[in-house]
């Protein structure tokens, strides 16, 4: 059975160092219990035969292999040929987790997504297996090598973009999450060309032909919040917008943004900022 590593891509992964390395019959590959790193193995001859935590694997040219940190890494069989692997070090100080499924991972640093698209943000990554186009990837990893072996300073950061264009030529979409995320864009787009308007789950599933569940599932899975909760908090920011941009009247900027009842508005926007909506204007015009 398929495993997966999935990791929360904010922050990014970091690389730390890598290279290429070569084992003769007989050798094994180092024991280690308490490394703090991810190592990445890209084998190009011969076999390596890696166990961690119980678990054996054999890994053939043209396979990968991803070990955790902070688990234990050892041989569970000598090289019997002559074995040579890249291999790569990196960091992630966000969640992460093994398992037999791709999951989606909350990120560390919370994503304003009101204004933007809100691209996927965690990482999913073949445990172990066969690698697709492997020389391209062998590559990038021959760059990347090259370039972390340099002496300016810039190089960490070049280093660190090989790295990351490395893992977007590895990583892995779920097919439902790939769909989730189409969906979740046009529903975005949607309640933001039309926040002004009276917007229903109804509505929302008569244009987008899907149940209003789904279609909240959809949002919440990738921005963490439902159509409702997207449409609140973009409102009450345009509401601040003509509050202190314009000089519209409390009503007036009630009914631009989609509100019937003035008395609704101005409770929601007291609820969202902490303030009625003409003493929102009277103190921040006081402090620009």
């Amino acid at each position: 059975m398929k495993e997966y590593i999935s990791i929360s891509c904010l922050p990014l992964p970091t690389f730390i160092e890598g290279n290429r390395v070569e084992f003769k019959p007989g050798d094994l590959h180092p024991n280690r219990t308490n490394l703090k790193y991810f190592v990445m193995l890209f084998m190009t001859k011969g076999k390596c035969y890696l166990a961690e935590d119980g678990k054996s694997f054999t890994v053939l040219p043209g396979e990968m292999l991803i070990l955790q940190p902070q688990h234990h890494h050892y041989s569970w069989k000598p090289m019997d040929e002559r074995t040579e692997y890249y291999w790569i070090h990196f960091y992630v100080s966000g969640s992460w987790e093994q398992s037999i499924n791709l999951t989606s991972l909350s990120p560390q640093i919370e994503v304003p997504n009101l204004h933007y698209k809100t691209p996927i943000l965690t990482l999913h990554l073949l445990k172990y297996g066969k690698v697709d186009n492997f020389a391209e990837i062998l590559e990038y990893i021959e760059k990347l090598f090259a370039e972390s072996t340099k002496s300016p300073s810039f190089s960490f950061w070049h280093s660190q973009q090989l790295f990351i264009d490395l893992l977007q030529k590895i990583q892995l979409h779920s097919k439902e999450e790939s769909k989730l995320n189409k969906l979740s864009e046009k529903v975005q787009l949607y309640l933001r060309d039309n926040f002004n308007e009276k917007i229903t789950n109804n509505e929302l599933s008569r244009i987008f032909h899907f149940h209003p569940n789904y279609i909240s599932r959809a949002l919440k899975k990738t921005i963490g919040l439902t159509p409702a909760e997207f449409l609140v908090r973009y409102r009450m920011e345009e509401a601040e917008k003509r509050l202190l941009n314009s000089e519209m009247t409390i009503s007036e900027i009630a009914e631009s943004i989609g509100f019937q009842n003035v008395y609704y508005f101005s409770t929601s926007f007291k609820k969202y900022t902490g303030y009625a909506p003409h003493k929102y204007r009277e103190i921040k015009n006081r402090n620009m």
